[in-house]
């Protein structure tokens, strides 16, 4: 932020929020009955949409409709909803990405300002820093900082508007109390409202404190536990003539370390044949039809037993596959996995891509960890598996 614009940060102190009692609310909101029961609904709901996203990804590559581009949108946005499900029931907390501070205030913003009539602008500096967060909570957390701006324009000023900036900033030891001295990525949230007043000022960050007739709240001190659950602090500046700024201070990170895929070690004869492996008759299909665009032959098959038999008859004459891509659930037959680790020993140069439901970044891990040389997470369109094919054949 510009000198002129940096507010007189003041962060909660003394009337800090009392975050066991928040993580208490959290955990009785989410039921350990309902766990297994949102896990389920959301990998139901990704395997709906991988079937659903594949097609509508191929249909608007071959016409290019417009309207088959906003549907791979709304396709995308459930993907997201459904991975959120799964951060939910596994827990949140260690669900971290690298994200960049356009994404997380633009969303924020797209949902809380919903059906607003204030002008919200976005003003993020030229090389801001991206943040390594878990993306659910952190978006929530400006959510909540948006809605509470939104709250400040009742009644409207003569043009209510919001400002969401972003932008780095190096802090020198004791600058910010409670941050150590380092890079940090500087949220702001803008009010033209009507301030709060030097009475409230020190509780709004107090647990079910509300100058609100219907308010719960716990918005402002839900976004408190989680930004310092992030290694940040947030501070607040305010004056009833001008409005309301609340600052955030998140550690920036340095690079996304998030790996999707890597290439195989070894280089031998292209086959020009992929080998797929699924349960679902349709997925087969809509995956058969993307690595045509490719120009990919390819087999598809069931389960593990029927993946083995193909492998083994081209390893035989001297053209295994260029990749196999196993799907890691298979109903009443053999998984990817177990599949893999067999074709493993009996081909180690074999190049496994893993295909699966879950939070993508622990399934990535996982895959990896297993000797897959790539990860697929469901559902997937045309681009994200040319990419990972790219990656896992670049040494052929």
């Amino acid at each position: 932020m510009t000198p002129e614009s940096e507010p007189s940060v003041s962060p909660p102190g003394a009337s800090r929020p009392d975050e066991a009692l928040y993580a208490a609310l959290v955990k009785a909101d989410r039921s350990e009955s309902l766990v297994p029961l949102v896990a389920g609904l959301a990998r139901e709901i990704n395997e709906h949409l991988t079937r659903v996203l594949a097609a509508v990804s191929l249909a608007k590559a071959a016409d290019g409709d417009p309207s088959l581009a906003k549907a791979e949108e709304a396709c995308l946005a459930a993907r997201e909803t459904a991975d959120r499900m799964l951060g939910l029931a596994k827990g949140g907390g260690d669900l971290q990405m690298v994200v960049s501070p356009r994404e997380i205030l633009t969303e924020a913003a797209k949902i809380a300002g919903a059906g607003s009539s204030a002008e919200i602008s976005f003003h993020v500096r030229e090389g801001v820093d991206p943040v390594r967060v878990d993306r659910g909570q952190v978006v929530q957390a400006f959510q909540n900082l948006v809605r509470n701006a939104l709250d400040a324009l009742s009644p409207p000023p003569q043009r209510p508007r919001i400002q969401l900036a972003a932008g780095n900033v190096a802090l020198a030891e004791g600058r910010i109390a409670g941050l150590p001295a380092g890079d940090y990525v500087e949220f702001e949230v803008r009010d033209n409202g009507c301030g709060i007043s030097a009475e409230n000022l020190p509780k709004i960050w107090d647990p079910f404190f509300t100058t609100k007739k219907h308010g719960s709240g716990l918005g402002l001190s839900a976004a408190v536990a989680i930004v310092r659950r992030h290694g940040g602090e947030i501070g607040v500046d305010s004056d009833p003539a001008v409005g309301t700024v609340i600052t955030v201070f998140l550690p920036g990170a340095a690079r996304a370390p998030e790996v999707r895929a890597h290439a195989a070690p070894s280089q031998r004869f292209r086959s020009g044949r992929i080998l797929v492996m699924d349960d679902d008759e349709m997925i087969r299909s809509l995956t058969g039809k993307m690595l045509e665009q490719f120009d990919y032959k390819f087999d598809t098959v069931r389960d593990g037993e029927e993946a083995i038999a193909h492998y083994r008859r081209y390893l035989d004459i001297g053209r295994p596959y260029d990749a196999v891509i196993l799907d890691l659930a298979i109903a009443g037959g053999m998984g990817g996995e177990e599949t893999f680790a067999k074709l493993l020993a009996m081909d180690p140069d074999v190049r496994g891509i893993a295909s699966g439901t879950g939070e993508r970044n622990a399934l990535a891990e996982r895959c990896l960890a297993l000797g897959f040389c790539g990860c697929l997470p469901r559902p997937y369109r045309p681009s994200e598996l040319g990419k990972v094919l790219g990656t896992v054949l670049s040494s052929s």
